[in-house]
């Protein structure tokens, strides 16, 4: 049977995605959402991605897990019945696009037909769009928005899970999943779940969620990545607890807890990897830059962005049992977060022993 992480990553593929263009995930989780926790979660639509918020300790500060719904993609523009230009959004490697077939969308798409297909014509100047031909053009009257690449939305084969868009949907499904197995447990611990928009060109949704304090001061934040393989960071060793990005380092308080956690799945005879994945930079960063308490966990992913490292594009690529892994990981984190010595215990702490000696100052 397949495992419900993965039964919710096929879901949550069933659409596609691409920066500012996140809308049928969006409705997809909480379809999931209303059918899999109803009321025991409190929902927010805003207008950086969707927060999902679990109490079961009480007042007190939150373990935030923090993904994106978004993957490289492109925008369109200039559309006629012979084609159009797109204009690349993220980090797919422009150098192996020339030829590439694409499949095109309007803003809200209920399912995974396209409404055109097309082929990239040779990549653009600096600044400029690929022209798109159309091999099967789009019917007349139909509202072209974005396209993807067309590569398979989930394949699981021999331990291999390929998708289009592991980074970050994956990541997305693994946050979900830790929650719906921590309501379900009851979990006498904080639990709040931020799925941003638009992480591929700058972070936009988790920095907007960030500059509205969204978290409060005392939460901490980890943030779900797939992120490139690298040496000591490799598939099939299980989930990486990542020390730092490319950007910056990590709270070292965090991801002690993180430590912890792995060391109790040790026991279990399941895998956790711990580097600094400089490969690229994450949401974590983007939140400890705004004084938060950050950290994060990541896949050993092949393929990432569908191609950077390698010689044509290709759909990425994890082990499954990374996945499961990490939601393994993440629950232990879960259930040690409430007597960890982290900022928002020391906080209360602290603003308990202010409140008491103020008045003498």
């Amino acid at each position: 049977m397949t495992p419900p992480v993965l039964q919710l990553f096929r879901r949550l593929t069933s659409v596609p995605t691409a920066p500012f263009y996140e809308a049928a995930v969006a409705r997809a989780v909480r379809a999931w959402l209303r059918g899999r926790l109803g009321r025991r979660v409190r929902v927010r639509r805003l207008r950086g991605g969707l927060m999902v918020l679990y109490r079961g300790g009480g007042a007190g500060p939150a373990l935030v897990l923090a993904a994106h719904m978004d993957h490289p993609g492109f925008h369109l523009r200039a559309v006629t019945r012979r084609g159009a230009r797109a204009v690349l959004q993220g980090g797919h490697p422009k150098e192996l696009l020339g030829g590439c077939a694409v499949e095109a969308f309007p803003a809200r798409p209920r399912d995974n037909r396209p409404a055109a297909r097309g082929v990239l014509g040779p990549p653009p100047v600096e600044g400029g769009g690929f022209a798109l031909s159309w091999t099967e053009p789009p019917r007349p009257g139909a509202r072209l928005a974005f396209g993807v690449l067309a590569l398979t939305p989930y394949e699981l084969r021999r331990g291999w899970l390929a998708s289009r868009s592991i980074d970050d949907l994956l990541g997305c499904a693994i946050a979900l999943e830790t929650l719906r197995r921590a309501v379900a447990a009851r979990a006498r611990t904080n639990l709040t779940v931020f799925l941003h928009r638009a992480e591929e060109v700058g972070f936009v949704g988790a920095l907007d969620f960030a500059r509205r304090g969204l978290a409060a001061p005392g939460d901490s934040i980890l943030s779900i990545e797939a992120s490139r393989s690298l040496p000591g960071a490799r598939p099939g060793r299980g989930p990486v607890i990542r020390l730092g990005d490319k950007a910056a380092l990590f709270d070292a308080n965090l991801v002690a807890l993180l430590d912890q956690a792995a060391l109790a799945l040790r026991k279990k005879r399941l895998p956790v990897q711990r580097r600094r994945l400089t490969g690229g930079t994450c949401e974590a960063t983007a939140y400890q830059s705004f004084g938060y308490e950050a950290a994060g966990v990541a896949l050993p992913l092949v393929n990432y962005h569908n191609g950077i490292g390698a010689r044509r594009i290709a759909p990425e690529m994890v082990r499954a049992a990374d996945a499961l892994g990490c939601v393994e990981l993440l629950l232990e984190a879960a259930r040690l977060f409430p007597a960890a010595p982290l900022r928002g215990a020391w906080r209360r702490r602290l603003e308990l022993r202010h409140r008491r000696g103020a008045r003498r100052l």
